[in-house]
């Protein structure tokens, strides 16, 4: 019926059935038959003839209001379908930590812009684990977490970054000589992320496992526990991503451990398995890896 719908708006434009005819490429009898099916569809008339043109009645006006939705809506369904199959064009949706969002994204999505323009991009953060349920409904097509999931069919992970964990203090924070050990690590005033995290997990289970910590503060923001600690109230162990310019601008400064291994992080993209993929999505995570590297190596330089 969409292309009696065409044909009743073009009449309504032209106001003759044979100009309507001429702009369609159609014989007159096409199109005043399928004026007459769709008057039989509807079940009201909507052309009263006033002279040789064709004015339309109250129920046609109705009729137009609808045709006109229903063919813009149409044209939008095909442009979003377009843009599904089209990897220059679309939205790739990602979901990540404050960390990957802040000092990782940036420069990525930067880098694929000026490559691809007409692809965009929307970001909602939130934990690791928050971008895994959001990844497996559905919410978001791409996931960016510091915490992998463990083994689980539906997801695939792509590591992308190392991010060596630091312990740092302020400057004018009173220490015993550096470098520490453990114990003395464990005896330190520090500040923390909320226990359910993964950063903290590995400093009470890979640092201090046999210790109790000397928590002042735990709060879920890296950013906000830099400045506590820029402010002498702890020591903490923190991504470097998250440091190394207020290192470098000595509002940070960096402790050594004898005894023991700070480690690292890894930053994953993780995607479905289960699901299709646009085109613009699955395009932007195959060159996610080649993207990585050169922001990395931009860093370096």
């Amino acid at each position: 019926m969409l292309n009696h719908y065409r044909t009743f708006l073009c009449v309504v434009e032209q106001e003759t059935l044979s100009k309507a005819a001429e702009v369609l490429h159609l014989t007159q009898p096409t199109i005043t038959r399928q004026i007459q099916q769709l008057e039989r569809e509807t079940g009201v008339l909507l052309f009263d003839r006033v002279g040789k043109r064709l004015m339309l009645t109250r129920a046609g006006e109705r009729v137009r209001d609808y045709a006109s939705q229903l063919l813009m809506t149409e044209t939008r369904m095909y442009d979003e379908l377009n843009q599904l199959t089209d990897p220059e064009r679309g939205v790739v949706l990602i979901g990540a930590g404050l960390t990957p969002t802040i000092y990782r994204l940036p420069s990525v999505i930067a880098r694929y812009r000026r490559l691809h323009p007409g692809v965009r991009f929307q970001v909602i953060t939130g934990s690791s684990k928050q971008t895994v349920t959001r990844l497996l409904e559905r919410v978001i097509d791409v996931g960016l977490v510091t915490t992998a999931p463990a083994h689980m069919a539906e997801l695939a992970s792509i590591p992308l970054w190392r991010d060596d964990l630091l312990l740092v203090a302020s400057p004018q924070y009173a220490l015993p000589s550096s470098p520490l050990n453990r114990t003395e690590l464990a005896q330190l005033p520090m500040v923390l992320m909320r226990s359910e995290s993964g950063l903290r997990q590995i400093v009470e289970q890979q640092l201090v496992p046999n210790e109790r910590l000397n928590m002042v503060l735990e709060t879920d923001s890296l950013e906000a526990i830099s400045r506590f600690v820029q402010t002498g109230l702890g020591v903490a162990v923190l991504p470097k991503s998250v440091v190394q310019d207020d290192i470098l601008a000595e509002r940070l400064v960096q402790l050594s451990l004898t005894d023991v291994t700070l480690g690292y992080r890894t930053i994953t993209a993780v995607v479905r398995t289960s699901s299709s993929m646009s085109a613009a999505t699955k395009a932007f995570t195959d060159a996610l890896p080649q993207l990585a590297r050169e922001a990395e190596l931009e860093e370096l330089s």
